[in-house]
């Protein structure tokens, strides 16, 4: 009877400071309402401003069609280069005249005869002013025109002086339409030629990727935009290897992609994943999945740094009224409930990323579980031994 009382007594105490004594149990980070608490601390807290966004329909077609729009198929189909000439362009012209020639210094024979004279001129590189010089023929503009084209003028302006003259002209060295193909260890200026060079074949021609094929991004700068690709997607799909232009810049970068899982999943682990992308609801499965005692599916919650300019854009008048720039890094949490059986669909569209920190809270019954387990275990333990040592 005695060992019933004390059992009540403790019982009826464990029970009055449960709810107080929860907040020390040991737990595996914040609860649900912890983390959506983030965006509204205090100013005056030593603590990063942090952006909350609840995962919705809305919000999943925004980060879908930004990751889309790193396709280099909406750059169009390109051209192939036309062999124009331009500035910095190397030329070599050679000439012939029919006999009698003596325009370009050919000897005539004793009977006024002789043979078809050929001259071949230095070569030369096309001006800042887009010009060649010729002899009896002076300053001629080339840039913008093909070798065919300045044939013909030249031609045309020889028939004066000299007899039947022939000319050729050939661009020896392509210095203005050119591509700049960058990778760690290998980097080199490929040239544009009629036959149309597209992105694989600059990646051709500096040896291919060093590393893993999935852990591998294709980075294309066209003017101001830069568009990436992972090399699995290039090689896929035929409609992303397009046709390069002048003054495109190839960049190969090799980044393995991986996020980290934390909370109520079992462990915590960093999990590596393809640059070709993952899905939230991919993630979660590689990560095993929620615990059914543990996790709340209302608190499944994704942390990464994101520039301003890819917030919403209710959102990112907010944060410039704060002082923030359009490139600066902000800290956003996305929050999925997973009790929404619509969230199945959205989180097969929520991309993630590279340093992702995708974290499951644990629910508040299961904090209440852990305490009561916590106090009850060793005073049952201790009963059960009184037990047995009284018969």
């Amino acid at each position: 009877m005695k060992t019933n009382h004390l059992l009540r007594g403790i019982v009826g105490g464990a029970v009055c400071c449960a709810l107080s004594a929860c907040a020390y149990i040991p737990t595996s980070g914040p609860s649900a309402k912890k983390v959506a608490g983030l965006s509204q601390q205090h100013a005056e807290a030593a603590l990063p401003e942090v952006e909350l966004i609840d995962v919705n329909e809305g919000v999943v077609q925004s980060l879908y069609q930004q990751q889309a729009s790193q396709s280099f198929a909406q750059w169009g189909g390109g051209y192939a280069s036309h062999g124009a000439i331009d500035v910095g362009d190397m030329l070599d012209i050679t000439i012939w005249e029919a006999p009698p020639a003596v325009l370009f210094g050919g000897a005539l024979s004793s009977v006024g005869s002789g043979s078809a004279q050929q001259t071949k001129l230095p070569e030369q590189m096309v001006s800042a002013r887009g010009t060649v010089s010729v002899p009896f023929v002076g300053d001629i503009s080339v840039a913008g025109k093909t070798p065919a084209q300045v044939q013909d003028m030249i031609k045309g302006r020889l028939k004066k002086m000299a007899n039947q003259p022939q000319v050729m002209v050939r661009l020896v060295q392509n210095n203005a339409a050119t591509v700049s193909v960058i990778r760690a260890g290998n980097s080199v200026r490929m040239p544009l030629t009629t036959a149309g060079e597209r992105v694989l074949d600059a990646v051709a021609a500096v040896g291919g990727s060093t590393a893993n094929v999935q852990d591998t991004n294709v980075q294309l700068t066209r003017g101001n935009e830069v568009k990436t690709v992972a090399l699995e997607d290039l090689v896929a799909n035929p409609r992303q290897n397009i046709l390069l232009r002048k003054g495109d810049i190839v960049t190969m970068i090799t980044n393995p992609n991986s996020f980290t899982s934390m909370g109520a999943v079992g462990r915590s682990q960093q999990i590596g994943f393809s640059v070709k992308g993952l899905s939230l609801a991919e993630a979660v499965g590689r990560m095993g999945g929620l615990q059914d005692r543990r996790s709340d599916a209302r608190g499944v919650f994704v942390f990464r740094y994101t520039p301003l300019y890819e917030l919403p854009s209710e959102n990112q008048s907010k944060w410039m009224g704060k002082g923030y720039s359009a490139d600066a890094d902000i800290p956003v949490v996305y929050r999925v409930n997973m009790a929404d059986a619509n969230s199945l669909f959205w989180m097969q569209r929520f991309p993630v990323k590279n340093k992702d920190v995708l974290y499951v809270s644990n629910a508040p019954l299961a904090e209440v579980q852990k305490f009561l387990s916590f106090v009850f275990s060793p005073v049952v333990s201790g009963v059960n031994s009184v037990n047995n040592l009284t018969n």
